[in-house]
């Protein structure tokens, strides 16, 4: 049974969804970094101090959104096709579905997957959101290892790790040189099929 917020509990929700909402705008405007509580209260229309009434820091607003960020991340992953493919299908699926989540929410994709805020740390909380998405990851990969019968020839960390910084590699690329094309196109965004050729004949035996 859902939650039945009271008046007083709506509007405060609300509120919070309207700061993390201009936050994001800003993020997209001026920078991740640039983020400033001086300017979303004035937006919204109050003084500096009640914003601390919603949140107790910046970085308690950042902390919200890496969060998130991790939680939209995962039901894009969840949702991306050929995840009952083969091995060469689901890795390209999962490398274009990276990308196309980095293009579209550069603020997030900048605050989850770099370091762009000198001094941040995601909570406890928020860390653990992150590393699940990962365990969640590397249970398919394992499952499709076992379901193809392929026989790493380097460790199962480093492959991992391969996939990783061909993933990342390409879509820090992609958006520094053509972030206005789709996945697929581009010098950098067509290359998700050969990198993973690569990643596939640097693992079998």
């Amino acid at each position: 049974m859902a939650k039945q917020f009271t008046r007083r509990e709506q509007v405060r929700q609300e509120t919070i969804e309207e700061i993390l909402s201009i936050a994001r705008e800003e993020m997209q405007e001026n920078g991740v970094a640039a983020l400033s509580l001086g300017v979303i209260a004035k937006r919204l229309g109050m003084r500096t101090p009640s914003l601390y009434t919603y949140f107790d820091s910046k970085n308690a607003i950042y902390d919200e959104l890496f969060r998130r960020g991790f939680v939209e991340f995962g039901q894009w992953m969840d949702e991306r096709p050929h995840q009952d493919g083969t091995l060469q299908q689901n890795l390209q699926s999962a490398m274009s579905t990276y990308m196309r989540f980095a293009q579209e929410n550069q603020d997030l994709y900048q605050l989850m997957f770099q370091r762009p805020v000198p001094g941040f740390v995601p909570s406890e909380e928020s860390m653990a959101v992150s590393l699940a998405r990962l365990d969640s990851v590397r249970g398919q990969f394992t499952r499709l290892l076992e379901r193809e019968e392929i026989t790493l020839k380097i460790p199962y960390e480093e492959a991992r790790d391969l996939i990783i910084a061909f993933q990342h590699g390409l879509t820090e690329l992609h958006l520094a040189n053509s972030p206005e094309l789709p996945v697929g196109q581009g010098r950098f965004g067509k290359l998700i099929p050969q990198a993973v050729q690569i990643i596939l004949d640097a693992w079998k035996k």
